[in-house]
């Protein structure tokens, strides 16, 4: 490694002195984050601590916050004191600081299930220590104790010592994979905990769940014998181990689904046959849905390079908004069954992608290579159109909601237009506009009372329509100021919210 120079170390120790923690965490577009984090708590404490149950809950929740910042800012001073010290580089201050969207990882896991799973609310936040800096072989038993933090949760310790074990494992594989470039380590522990939570912790009997889950299962085993058939033809012929590689996926994925997934003792291959040509709606849906696609994917390619690369990328979020909003209506299982194996889908493209993997994976990363931005040229991995089902299908499957649709079908997309075109005005720490916030905020506004007035969304809840404007309203400045994709954050965000507004 090339010795810091003493210009080098000058520079940056004047750089230092002139460092505030407190300018850094009072920036204003962090207050702005963390005032409407704050305010979406306070409303969640309000209405769902009712009993002596739910104050031990989130009581054990404040103790796990503030042992996490606690731990955080004894990671600060030590390494701040020790900085330069015993012939080690001289580092910026700044860069001992965890990153703001810890904040995210803490807040999102809790609260989506204190809303939708309580009993894993309490393993959730603790799974978020793994995250913190400190050794390795430190990060388990840290998780451990906070997991088994409350008596009420030791009955389920030894499940919630596997989700920690497992979640650990997960995270460690995802930063390897994606070099910590494609993913930072926040969006390594974020996907790491919902993996955890989808393979194991989640025992739901819905029909589209188990689809995702049983698919999830093969697409892990079949990654896990490439891996081991990738080190044993390491020195064999690029094409014969693409082919054989290729070949075990296609074997052993199906393979795995079919002995972990059993539907009215079905096949479910022929299940699914079967669910699809008995019904005529289905049926409809699914031509609807191919036809669209072999019309939409031709032109979008042909004429791409008429667009920016910002308008072609967008095209998919309205093509999403088009495809998805009607079915919902005509029947919410088949669309939700549909979503889960495209989630997983979508993760089979990315990895002959990443792999280019014969015959296809070359022709697929070019083709996504066309429409990747600065974010997915960072790493290894095309982070975008991942992130993109997973924001609009997370809402969808754990409720129903629209909420995905809405804020990336319509707002997210209409924000990043509006921004790049006529933005002027930015955001404090951001390089998002206040015009592109504002085109945000109107359009999942209008979008969300007509889906009210004409489908009933909202409606069964009781969430009135100053509620919608609110959740609208929050979520854009929340998107206007916060640097984590917007993919992520705000269908969360959007469905948290919704969720605490109902009656």
């Amino acid at each position: 490694m090339k010795e810091q120079t003493a210009e080098e170390r000058e520079k940056i120790a004047k750089s230092n002195e002139e460092y505030s923690i407190l300018d850094e965490l009072f920036a204003t577009e962090k207050v702005a984050q963390v005032v409407i984090l704050g305010v979406t708590t306070h409303l969640a404490v309000i209405k769902y601590m009712k009993d002596e149950k739910d104050t031990l809950l989130f009581q054990s929740a404040l103790t796990t916050l503030v042992a996490f910042v606690a731990g955080c800012l004894v990671s600060y001073r030590t390494r701040m004191v020790n900085n330069g010290l015993w012939g080690s580089d001289l580092r910026i201050l700044s860069d001992f600081l965890p990153s703001f969207n810890v904040i995210y990882l803490l807040f999102l896991p809790f609260t989506m299930s204190l809303l939708f799973g309580r009993d894993l609310a309490l393993v959730n936040g603790a799974l978020a220590f793994n995250c913190t800096d400190v050794p390795f072989y430190m990060k388990l038993p840290l998780q451990a104790i906070f997991v088994l933090l409350n008596d009420e949760y030791y009955s389920d310790r030894e499940r919630n010592i596997k989700a920690v074990v497992l979640n650990v494992v997960l995270c460690f594989l995802l930063e390897k994979i994606g070099e910590l470039k494609s993913f930072d380590v926040v969006d390594c522990n974020l996907f790491s905990i919902l993996l955890t939570n989808v393979l194991y912790l989640v025992d739901s009997p819905s029909l589209h769940f188990q689809v995702l889950q049983k698919s999830m299962y093969g697409l892990i085993t079949a990654m896990a014998v490439n891996f081991v058939g990738s080190l044993v033809l390491s020195r064999a012929n690029k094409l014969v181990r693409s082919f054989i590689l290729f070949s075990s996926f296609s074997v052993v994925f199906p393979y795995t689904i079919i002995k972990t997934l059993r539907i009215d003792g079905q096949n479910p291959a022929f299940w699914l046959y079967e669910y699809i040509t008995s019904d005529s709606t289905r049926m409809n849906i699914i031509c609807g849905w191919i036809v669209c696609l072999l019309i939409l994917l031709p032109n979008v390619m042909i004429f791409q390079s008429n667009f920016s690369l910002n308008t072609s990328r967008k095209v998919w979020h309205f093509v999403i908004l088009a495809l998805l909003v009607k079915p919902l209506q005509w029947d919410a299982e088949f669309v939700k069954i549909s979503i889960a194996g495209t989630i997983v889908l979508f993760l089979i493209v990315e990895y002959l992608r990443y792999l280019k993997l014969a015959p296809i994976g070359d022709f697929l990363d070019k083709k996504l290579r066309s429409f990747a931005d600065f974010r997915d040229e960072r790493g290894p991995i095309i982070i975008s159109y991942v992130y993109l089902i997973i924001g609009v299908a997370t809402p969808i499957l754990i409720n129903g909601s629209l909420v995905g649709v809405i804020s990336l079908g319509v707002g997210d997309s209409l924000a990043s237009i509006v921004g790049h075109r006529w933005g002027r005005i930015r955001w404090p720490g951001t390089n998002k506009t206040l015009e592109g916030t504002l085109a945000f905020i109107l359009a999942t506004t209008g979008c969300s009372l007509y889906f009210k007035q004409r489908y009933g969304e909202f409606e069964v809840e009781g969430v009135t329509v100053s509620n919608v404007i609110l959740t609208c309203v929050l979520s854009g400045i929340l998107e206007g100021n916060s640097v984590l994709n917007d993919n992520i954050l705000i269908p969360a965000f959007m469905l948290i919210f919704i969720e605490i507004c109902k009656s």
